[in-house]
């Protein structure tokens, strides 16, 4: 495609400074640095493109250090986005570094004056930070279509680089000259339309996803809430279930005030989550209740994980002041096909049982084979009495 039907300079740069605007409007709804960093890049290849098009008719000491100087700055900011995208702390340094040092080499005669040294050296950079942002694309969890079309155009962009750059260092393949001229469009379509707007919706997508993750999710605590665990419980194979509940919390709460209460519930998800296997799903679905589905073990093996639980949240106690401590019942996989809520109403008898046989102990609930409900299979948790000293106010007798 020949450069004199490319995209006049003015239209690139209303386009660009559309695109910019979008993002400020989306940065009115949600704070992402993200955001902010694809507004500058999109108004900075707003000014570079112009500049680097119109080169017949804008000086070269003009157009060769500040227009691929923008486009450098533009590919540096992209790459600061994503990785903010993923976490990672801005770097000053990693923005600068391109542009000064594309100026630096203007500054050289024999850069200025060899259009395949500029075209090389501007190639290679181009494919250095658009590696960069592709490399934290590619370690971001890719959840939504435009992160994946991200990956796409992103390495397309450095499959592009690389090929104009062996076009221009090898004087052999001249004759493929035209076809490197045709990449230039891609290129700056990239810049302008494809990587600002997929960045955009990549942003709001990931909001939407994060507002998704943030209603299965309790405040307090920070675990699953009863619809988060619900919806993740029911596919944990050969499930087995827990369920928790602290004792005489109300007890807690009237004697030490509230906000001691929520610590108490916190250090219980702390203490609880520590012990339990990551891949256990753990949440909160009461007020002083939880919920843990693990996967793969025994009634023996359950029963085992369920006292260890109990055990370190006796022996960590919040203060010297409060011992807490917490009642358990559990019902194994014994059916493959067993609803979550029959289990769950199990394991539910079971800490009924716990509870009235003098709390801080660990129950296990298997019905009899062949009926909907049966005796409870008791595990032998040991109770423990109640600490007490000059400090310790006794909340577990009762």
């Amino acid at each position: 495609m020949p450069v004199s039907t490319l995209p006049t300079g003015p239209s690139i740069a209303l386009v660009c400074l559309l695109i910019g605007f979008l993002c400020q409007v989306a940065r009115h709804y949600r704070r992402d640095p993200a955001l902010l960093l694809v507004e500058m890049g999109t108004f900075a290849a707003g000014v570079g493109i112009p500049l680097v098009v119109m080169r017949p008719t804008i000086p070269d000491f003009i157009a060769i250090p500040f227009g691929n100087g923008a486009l450098m700055f533009a590919l540096a900011l992209f790459w600061q986005a994503v990785a903010q995208l993923n976490g990672k702390q801005f770097s000053r340094c990693g923005l600068a570094a391109p542009v000064l040092i594309w100026l630096a080499l203007c500054a050289l005669p024999q850069f200025r004056h060899s259009l395949g040294m500029r075209v090389e050296i501007a190639m290679v950079m181009a494919i250095t930070l658009v590696v960069l942002a592709l490399w934290q694309l590619i370690r971001l969890p890719r959840e939504t279509r435009s992160h994946q079309m991200l990956i796409i155009v992103s390495g397309l962009h450095v499959l592009s680089c690389v090929a104009r750059g062996l076009l221009v260092a090898l004087p052999s393949l001249a004759r493929w000259v035209p076809l490197m001229l045709a990449t230039i469009p891609f290129e700056m379509l990239t810049y302008v339309v494809l990587w600002p707007g997929l960045m955009l919706t990549l942003v709001a997508e990931r909001a939407v996803l994060e507002a998704r993750a943030a209603a299965l999710r309790d405040d307090m605590t920070g675990l699953l809430n009863r619809r988060g665990f619900w919806q993740m419980a029911e596919h944990v194979p050969q499930r087995g279930m827990l369920l928790f509940d602290i004792d005489h919390f109300k007890r807690i709460n009237d004697t030490f005030g509230h906000a001691t209460g929520d610590s108490v519930i916190r250090h219980f998800g702390t203490v609880a989550t520590a012990v339990m296997d990551r891949e256990a799903v753990f949440g909160r679905i009461g007020g002083e209740e939880f919920a843990a589905a693990v996967s793969g073990l025994s009634a023996d093996e359950l029963g085992a994980l369920a006292e260890r639980v109990r055990a370190a949240f006796e022996r960590t106690p919040l203060s010297d002041e409060l011992l807490a401590t917490v009642s358990i019942g559990y019902a194994p996989a014994t059916v493959s096909d067993r609803s979550l809520g029959e289990q769950m109403a199990l394991a539910d008898a079971a800490l009924y049982c716990a509870k009235q046989r003098g709390r801080n102990r660990v129950e296990g609930g298997t019905p009899n084979r062949g009926h909907d409900s049966g005796d409870l299979a008791i595990w032998a948790g040991p109770t423990r009495l109640p600490l007490s000293g000059p400090k310790m106010i006794d909340i577990t007798m009762g």
